[in-house]
Formats: structure tokens, C-alpha cells, sequence
């Protein structure tokens, strides 16, 4: 196998190329000449017989880089149990610092993706630890040298991101964070001042939600460090994933932030631990990433303006835990909850272009003038351009909505990088559907260049597609059997030029109905084997948890934005099985607005949890209405339960009693309100979902 590679050396019109090779047993040159290169390396290399590189040209695992009719490099390595074991890594001495090991290791991981990573080892001595961090390696562990010096060898590891179990769950988890030395210190030895703090981050109800990271800097942060701390704080950070970033794309990132920085601090980076302040900002930007957690005052108060500016927070451990949910990678949210919240919503009005460079997207490159430009055509083309505005009258969304050739056009969609930046972009995404369905549009195609990095995130996770620079969405407006919807969602693709859906089947499992409804919102597959239960709320809980009635005192914040919810039971009695459908009955009376019993919502139940009482309620209070003394009262045995459900869609028209009597009757099902969950037939659950809907 033969790939080629042009490296920018030598002069601009003449760049030399690079060959890498994977020499046969008959490739007696090009064998020969790795040969003499490991043995004028043996020093650092160490002995390998001559046979081992014959023996490695029979099986694929020498890899040879040429430059010209010159071999210049090669890697030397063995496949074992889904692991690459690299032996030997030698560039010759006059093409060093010229990125020809970046291109054998990355080969590697290239050619052997289905392994797990690649395995090193170095002596601590040889002081090349920087190199191996440059090429995409973390430090795994040490263990003493075999040497009469006694020198350590570095184990060091380069992870091809298979899911394993210490994966997190990209589904659950709200906030990716890097963290500095002072964090990993605090985490490793005994009476430092902010130990507490750092240890927080991994309390019990942050797991699956918060998961920390490695970055380079770190990696080199650790490798700088004495024997001892070294191999304590090596251990300590092994359950923290390593995330790699593009080296050009970080360098670019890196010279901003000293562009940006130079005039608050002319003589920043003073020294080494500035510069590796520097790295720390630089490369969790380049790796996308939500935070950076550091107690470095210095550090926060240089870079966290122009850091906010590429969608990166630099926050305290304990900011961060308090914080966790208003940073959550949250799911879209109805937009009745908006209303019921310190945010309003209405109309750009003429002259208000210039409130709106808070959302301007730095990370994409955009301008000033390209903004005003965007947003005086939209104003010109008679879309509809609307912004979402903080109690204070800050702006911190904004999107505008055409509507053309039965498709719902999208061509701004912004959000500011503040503290619920993730969950607003969701609530957009999910206005959006609800714009298109009312407009009976079953499709959204998102044509912004520029959209935020948060709204794009929100995009993907609600099951849009990407061609060509433009997001596609479904809006299927179905209730019924699966071969009904499989047609909507074929004309639906016509629509929006796309390839037709895959075939859908009549009996297809919950999991699988569960899923497209929530990507093809807000079809309804009655032919699945996803259940529907019938739940009843107190209509004081129901004004809180789903905002009906409207209440005369607005929602928190946080809890009216957000889609995702939990509403706690006692766990007897009939036990929901996740995933399904919820319908909400709403009990008769209330302490403030009474109206009349009434079916007013479907939800998607995503998890039931039954756990003690103070673990359900540590785990979900962000996300639920009762306190914890509440929680307790309805534990039974020890353990309270906690329906976790999102996609919550209030009934236009709620449904009184009357009429749901009539129609179990008509359908099969409980003629009586429901006192705890209660199943019902997919017939009545679609007759009851039609008549909620009905305007």
C-alpha cells in the first residue's frame, strides 16, 4: 500500500513527497534501510533482531516512509488482542521536526481503526514525552526501568474511541470539561484548599452528565511533574478520556487568543506556566469543548472573555456543579413553557439589527457587515425575523422562518452564548417543528451559514440531516399505522429532494416507534408495540411541571424552558415500562386558576427510575416541582419513583371528561379518571390524541 503525502519542505515550488509504504517480505531494500535506521537509533530504540523486521514485512506491520527513492522513517509494530503495540518509531536525524512521525502514527490509526488504540513505551529519561503528547498520546501509567539506572518507563496510549466502560453516554451527558493541574491536584493530594470543590465534580448525580476530559496540556502538565506526583496524578486522571484536536486548527486558535490577549497583558506568557495557561484555553476550544474547570484566577481573568467568544466557559469546579443544569446539553422545549418564564418573545423591530452582534458566530469567521447584510435581506425578503429576550431585555436568541415549495426555510438561527445557550437552541428547534406542522410543512430545512454552535448541536441531536451545508428535518403530521407514515415520509423526502426513508413495519418495537416519533415529531405509529399510559396530575403540579393552567407567578426559569421534566410517584401499584407515551389527566380544582379535569398534554416517558427517596430527588430536583420532603411522603419501602419524560405537546383543545368517557367507550378503555398509571389500547390512545389536536 502506497500513500502518498506532500510535506512543506524544501522550497514553495518544489515540496517534497512523502511515500508511506507497507513493504512485502520481497521489499528487501526498503527493509534493509529500516534496518540501518533503528540501528543508528539503538541507543533510544533499543535491540531488535534483524529477524523481528522480516518477520513484520510478512505480516503488514512495518510501515516504511520514503522520500523520494530514501527511506527517511518507519514504525515498527505487532497487533494483539484489539490493541497496536508500536516497538519502533524512528525518523532519520535529518528529517526530524518535519511531521513524518504525525504521518506513520496517524497511518496506523487509519489502517487499524477497529483496534482499540496504540500502545507505547519510553523511558522517562529520554525526555521525549512532549513528542508523544504532539502525536495524539496520553500517559497510561509508569513501572521501573529494567536498566542499572532504574529509570521509569512511560506507558503511553493513543485511543481509537471505541465505546468501553468507562464511555460516557453521549445521550446523558449536559457539559464536556477539560481541567488543569490544579484540578487534577486537588484530586490527588490530601489538604489542598480547594480539594472540596474539585471533588464535587465527581459526586454520584453528575455521573452521566458531566464527564471530564484530558487535553494535551494537561497530558504535558503531567509529564513536566516530579517522579512521585507524576505517577500518583497519571493514575488519578486514567478514567478521564483524552480528546485530540486538529494541530493547525489549535495553533490558529492559540495565536488569537495572543492577539486578543496582548493589549490586557503586553508581557503574557511570562513564563512556562503561562504558556501552558495559554494551551489549556487553546486546545479545549479546538476540541469543542463546553468548559474549561480550573481555580486559576490569573488564568479565568485573562482568557474568559475572548474563550465565551469561541463557546468555551472557564468556571470554578463548584460553579460548574451548581450550574450543571443550566449548561445542560438540554432537549428542545414547548413553546408554551417559554411564556410562562422570565423570556419573551417578539418581532426584530426596525433599527434593532445592531442588538443582535451578540450573536454574531466568531468561531465561523463571520463579519460584522455580513450580519447587517443577512439581516437586512431577510428584513427585504418578508421573513419572519424574531428574537427571544432575557427579563432584563438582553437579547440572546434570534430566528427568522419563510416558508417556501412546502418546506418551513430557516435561514438565521442564532443563540448568544449565555447559561441556558443549549436549552433555548432546543426550544427553537422545537418551535420550528411546531411552526411547520401548523403550517402543515413536513419539512425544515436550516440554510444559516453562520448558525451558533448550539443550535447546530441541537439540530443533529433532534434527528436532522445534513447535505451540502443545509440541515433537513421531518415535521410528519401522522397519526397511524406504519405503512401510512412510511408514505407521508416519502412525499415528505420528495419534497426536500432527499432519498426516500427507509421501510417501515407494522409490530416494529417500542424502541425503534420511540425514536422516530421523537425525530419525526409529531408522527404517531398506533401499529407499534410502544405503549401509551394515562397519568393523573394535580392540577396545582400540572400549573408548575407543565404550565396549565398559566399561573399568575411565572416558572423558574430553567424549569420552563426545559423539555425534559420528571414527575415523582409512589413506586406501587402499575409500573410504566420506558419508552412510551404519556397522556396527562389534569385533576379538577387548584390553589390558584381552576378549570375542569381534563386530558391536556402527551408526553414521551424516556426512563422510569426507582431509587431511595434522597437519591431520586439529588438526581432529579432541577427537573421536577415536588421538594424533598414531598419525595419522601410517597416512598414506599425505601423507594419513590420518577417518570423522566420529554417532548411535552399541550393539547390545543383539552379533553373533558365527557368526551374521554365517550371515547373509551367507543374505543375500550377505563371509563373513570385514572388514580395512578394507567395503560390504554392504541385505538383510544389515537382517538384521544386527534381530539387534543383538534382545532
Amino acid at each position: 500500500m502506497d500513500t502518498a503525502y506532500m510535506l512543506a519542505m524544501g522550497s514553495a515550488d518544489s515540496p517534497t513527497s512523502i511515500h508511506l509504504v507497507t513493504p512485502g517480505p520481497q521489499d528487501r531494500e526498503a527493509i534493509d534501510a529500516a534496518i540501518q535506521l533503528g540501528n543508528a537509533a539503538r541507543a533510544t530504540l533499543g535491540h531488535m533482531p534483524f529477524s523481528a523486521y522480516d518477520d513484520a514485512a510478512v505480516k503488514g506491520t512495518l510501515l516504511v516512509a520514503h522520500a523520494g527513492e530514501r527511506v527517511v522513517g518507519y514504525a515498527l509494530f505487532a497487533l494483539a488482542r484489539r490493541r497496536v503495540r508500536l516497538s519502533h518509531l524512528c525518523v532519520g536525524p535529518d528529517w526530524r521536526g518535519k511531521g513524518i512521525a504525525r504521518l506513520l502514527v496517524e497511518r496506523i490509526s487509519d489502517l487499524h481503526q477497529d483496534h482499540l488504540g496504540i500502545a507505547a513505551r519510553c523511558r522517562r529519561d529520554y525526555r521525549l514525552g512532549e513528542m508523544w503528547i504532539r502525536l495524539g498520546f496520553a500517559q497510561r501509567g509508569e513501572r521501573p526501568g529494567r536498566g542499572s539506572s532504574g529509570e521509569p518507563l512511560i506507558d503511553w496510549w493513543r485511543d481509537h474511541d471505541h465505546p468501553n466502560l468507562l464511555s460516557a453516554d453521549a445521550d446523558t451527558v449536559l457539559v464536556r470539561a477539560a481541567i488543569d493541574m490544579n484540578v487534577v491536584r486537588d484530586l490527588t493530594e490530601a489538604g489542598r484548599t480547594n480539594a472540596d470543590e474539585s471533588h464535587a465534580l465527581l459526586a454520584p448525580h453528575l455521573v452521566g452528565l458531566l464527564e471530564i476530559v484530558r487535553t494535551a496540556a494537561l497530558n504535558t502538565e503531567i509529564d513536566r511533574l516530579d517522579s512521585d506526583l507524576r505517577a500518583h496524578c497519571t493514575d488519578r486522571v486514567q478514567t478521564f478520556p483524552s480528546v485530540r484536536s486538529d494541530p493547525a486548527a489549535r495553533a490558529h486558535i492559540i495565536d488569537e487568543l495572543q492577539r486578543y490577549t496582548r493589549p490586557l497583558d503586553p508581557a503574557n506568557p511570562r513564563d512556562t506556566q503561562d504558556l501552558l495557561d495559554l494551551q489549556h484555553v487553546g486546545d479545549a476550544i479546538a476540541a469543542n469543548l463546553n468548559v474549561l474547570v480550573t481555580n486559576d484566577q490569573n488564568l479565568t481573568r485573562i482568557y474568559r472573555e475572548v474563550a465565551e467568544r469561541h463557546g468555551l466557559r472557564i468556571m470554578r469546579p463548584a460553579d460548574v456543579v451548581i450550574h450543571i443544569d443550566e449548561l445542560a446539553h438540554a432537549e428542545a422545549y414547548r413553546p408554551a413553557s417559554l411564556l410562562d418564564t422570565g423570556y419573551v418573545e417578539r418581532r426584530l423591530r426596525s433599527g434593532e439589527n445592531q442588538t443582535i452582534e451578540a450573536l454574531r458566530n466568531h468561531r465561523s469567521g463571520e463579519r460584522p457587515r455580513q450580519l447587517q447584510g443577512t439581516l437586512n435581506k431577510l428584513a427585504v425578503s418578508g421573513a419572519q425575523r424574531l428574537g427571544i429576550y432575557q427579563s432584563t431585555g438582553e437579547l440572546v436568541a434570534a430566528y427568522a422562518i419563510t416558508e417556501s415549495s412546502g418546506v418551513l426555510r430557516v435561514p438565521l438561527l442564532r443563540v448568544a452564548n449565555q447559561p441556558l445557550a443549549d436549552t433555548l437552541a432546543r426550544q427553537l428547534l422545537f418551535r420550528l417543528r411546531q411552526s411547520a406542522r401548523d403550517a402543515a410543512l413536513p419539512m425544515i430545512q436550516i440554510t444559516d451559514p453562520h448558525m451558533s454552535r448550539q443550535a447546530r448541536l441541537a439540530a443533529v441531536d433532534d434527528g436532522f440531516q445534513e447535505t451540502d451545508g443545509t440541515l433537513y428535518g421531518y415535521t410528519i403530521a401522522t397519526v397511524g399505522p406504519a405503512a401510512e407514515v412510511e408514505r407521508a415520509a416519502i412525499s415528505a423526502a420528495k419534497i426536500g429532494g432527499l432519498p426516500a426513508p427507509a421501510p417501515l413495519r407494522s409490530g416494529m418495537p417500542a424502541v425503534a416507534a420511540a425514536e422516530l416519533e421523537r425525530i419525526w415529531w409529531p408522527i404517531k405509529i398506533v401499529d407499534s408495540e410502544l405503549p401509551t399510559y394515562l397519568i393523573p396530575i394535580q392540577q396545582p403540579f400540572s400549573s408548575q411541571l407543565l404550565g396549565v393552567p398559566a399561573s399568575i407567578f411565572p416558572r423558574h426559569d430553567a424549569l420552563g424552558v426545559s423539555r425534559e421534566h420528571v414527575y415523582y410517584r409512589s413506586p406501587g401499584g402499575t409500573r410504566p415500562q420506558a419508552p412510551a407515551r404519556l397522556l396527562w389527566y389534569m385533576s379538577k380544582g387548584g390553589t390558584t386558576t381552576q378549570q375542569p379535569a381534563a386530558i391536556i398534554a402527551c408526553s414521551q416517558l424516556d426512563a422510569v427510575v426507582t431509587a431511595p427517596p434522597d437519591d431520586l430527588y439529588d438526581r432529579f430536583q432541577h427537573l421536577g416541582v415536588w421538594d424533598r420532603n414531598t419525595v419522601h411522603r410517597v416512598a414506599r419501602n425505601g423507594h419513590a419513583q420518577a417518570l423522566r419524560f420529554t417532548n411535552t405537546e399541550i393539547f390545543p383543545r383539552p379533553i373533558s371528561r365527557q368526551t374521554f368517557r365517550r371515547l373509551a367507550a367507543t374505543h375500550g378503555g377505563p371509563a373513570t379518571a385514572p388514580q395512578q398509571p394507567t395503560r390504554i389500547t392504541a385505538a383510544l390512545f389515537a382517538a384521544l390524541y386527534q381530539e387534543g389536536r383538534a382545532r
